[in-house]
């Protein structure tokens, strides 16, 4: 098996990766289906009950409007 020095390797190609790296398009999306509204609406009742149950269990404390506590 060959041996190889990693350094010397990263600094020889470091060029040519940044090079294929920006004619690439890095910030393409990737394209998938929408979600269905009752998906939607599932997940924000799920997140809701979360937070609300943080909040009585003490995880999570309100400071001021839109300003919260996370206690880890």
């Amino acid at each position: 098996m060959r041996k190889y020095n990693f350094d010397e390797y990263y600094k020889k190609n470091l060029p040519v990766f940044s090079i294929k790296r920006a004619e690439t398009d890095c910030g393409k999306t990737i394209r998938r289906k929408p979600r269905p509204e009752e998906e939607w609406k599932a997940f924000f009742i799920l997140t809701k009950s979360k937070w609300d149950r943080w909040l009585r269990e003490g995880k999570v404390e309100k400071k001021g409007e839109r300003k919260y506590l996370l206690k880890i």
